[in-house]
């Protein structure tokens, strides 16, 4: 009978994890993204220089994008050009840094990733 309870606790307890996580927030632009972006894209990616005319700074510009389009694509991390670049180690350029972390890139895909896809 113990076992049975202590199976049934740990259940519980494990779903409702589970299910927690489910409920967790999406990254936030502004207080998620927007710091990594700062320290490591922003100044080739900013106000003074616009490096392949691509600004950084707004959610707007990084839906307009620059030279090569759209920097990302809403609700689909894999196919965003932003996610690319870093992914291949493209961006930030490999002779400066800081360079974007693995736990960072992870969190820039889930924000895409929870963005809704325009149609």
């Amino acid at each position: 009978m113990r076992m049975r309870f202590h199976l049934l606790l740990g259940g519980l307890l494990t779903g409702g994890l589970a299910e927690g996580m489910a409920w967790a927030e999406a990254p936030d632009f502004q207080k998620d993204i927007l710091p990594i972006f700062e320290e490591k894209c922003i100044r080739c990616h900013g106000a003074k220089r616009k490096g392949g005319k691509l600004d950084m700074r707004t959610m707007e510009a990084l839906h307009l994008g620059g030279d090569t389009g759209p920097a990302l694509k809403p609700g689909n991390a894999k196919k965003s050009l932003l996610i690319e670049l870093i992914h291949y180690k493209e961006m930030p350029p490999k002779k400066e840094g800081p360079f974007v972390t693995a736990a960072e890139l992870d969190l820039m895909r889930e924000w895409i990733n929870a963005m809704p896809e325009k149609k």
